[in-house]
């Protein structure tokens, strides 16, 4: 396995998180806190082919055949503290394996060597930049900690290569995608190189492929009530008592009563007004029910025009299940377009999360139904 093209990322690495120190907080960012997770994948190295065969010149051999083992399996368990929806720094313990050379030299002699067991362990500090839905981007820059223990044997003697087991600071980078699974839960596939230096049997660093699982502990949803911090705007609009039903009908719910944070799943609550809804509509003669998705100002326009319309969509399956005309239902998602709150409401509240509870009244989806009532 070779990922050295892969690899060559230490230019994107600061990219990266500079773009995610830019950004604004994302709707759909995790909660600041901790996480731990664990990975394992392949792992490759270059032998220094080179440096080994020069070491046994000087010794006075001539090598005439060199075969190694460049490639194996790893893996790595980590802890981290996300100190901000963009920034983590993290912690891991890792094994590299062992890799290994063996030689046949002239005057007629053996040689192997290893470079086994290197493990220690790492600090990083971990960059997100948001992409779409539950995918997101990151890298790292950090440094690691490896001790690389080298041991060789063979019948040729004086060759200079001595057994030897170092510990040392280094540099280490990589980058990788991330999929949310749910708020606490998330996989990753990343690329990793660790730099090692002074180490007679390989070059200077080691790479890897892994694939892991992240848990975050104490994800929590962040639309709150408006109470959790002072709201300078009208409260949210409750849905209008309906008997007995009349037309036109609206019917506006928050989406923290609707859905789990950054789901499109109905929750219990949300399904109760939904269940009222179908009743009034089996007593009337409508012509359209249209339901509107809304998200706050915070974040990429992309994602919150898309989460607004799959969650208008997912009261739209909830309705149709229930047996109201698909046909007669009509959804769109229209992001922040049509706020609540005044643009310049919710300046200077002094942290993210009051600055997310104070827009608490944008996030909302609304059904209107109109026609007439039958005679």
């Amino acid at each position: 396995m070779n990922l050295t093209a892969l690899l060559r990322i230490s230019p994107a690495c600061p990219l990266v998180l500079a773009i995610a120190a830019a950004l604004p907080l994302p709707a759909s960012a995790q909660d600041t806190g901790a996480y731990v997770g664990l990975g394992a994948g392949r792992v490759s190295a270059e032998i220094d082919d080179s440096g080994i065969t020069s070491v046994l010149q000087s010794g006075g051999y001539g090598v005439s055949r060199l075969s190694t083992a460049d490639d194996g399996n790893h893996y790595k368990v980590l802890a981290g503290y996300s100190f901000h929806p963009h920034f983590a720094l993290e912690g891991s313990y890792f094994n590299l394996g062992s890799f290994d050379f063996d030689a046949d030299l002239l005057p007629a002699a053996t040689q192997s060597g290893k470079a086994g067991s290197i493990n220690g362990f790492a600090v990083d500090l971990v960059g997100t930049l948001p992409l779409q839905d539950q995918w997101s981007a990151f890298a790292r820059l950090g440094v690691n900690n490896a001790k690389a223990g080298q041991r060789f044997s063979g019948t040729a003697t004086g060759t200079g290569l001595l057994n030897d087991s170092e510990r040392g600071w280094n540099q280490k980078y990589g980058v990788g995608l991330s999929y949310a699974i749910s708020d606490t839960l998330a996989l990753r596939a990343e690329l990793e190189r660790y730099d090692l230096e002074d180490n007679a049997v390989l070059k200077d660093n080691v790479e890897t492929f892994t694939l892991g699982v992240v848990y975050r502990f104490g994800a929590r949803e962040p639309e709150a009530p408006a109470e959790r911090a002072p709201v300078s705007v009208a409260p949210t609009p409750t849905p209008t008592p309906a008997p007995p039903a009349a037309l036109p009908i609206e019917l506006t719910r928050s989406a923290a009563s609707l859905f789990d944070f950054d789901r499109t799943e109905i929750k219990h609550e949300g399904a109760q007004a939904l269940d009222k809804l179908v009743a009034d509509l089996r007593t009337l003669d409508y012509e359209l029910v249209l339901v509107t998705g809304h998200t706050d100002r915070i974040g990429s326009r992309d994602y919150n025009l898309g989460l607004s319309q799959r969650r208008a969509d997912a009261v739209k399956a909830y309705l149709v299940n229930a047996g109201i005309p698909a046909d007669r239902i009509t959804t769109r998602g229209v992001n922040s377009d049509d706020p609540v709150t005044r643009p310049e409401d919710c300046r200077g509240t002094g942290s993210p999360q009051a600055q997310i509870a104070c827009l608490a009244p944008d996030r909302r989806v609304v059904v209107l139904v109109t026609g007439s009532e039958e005679p």
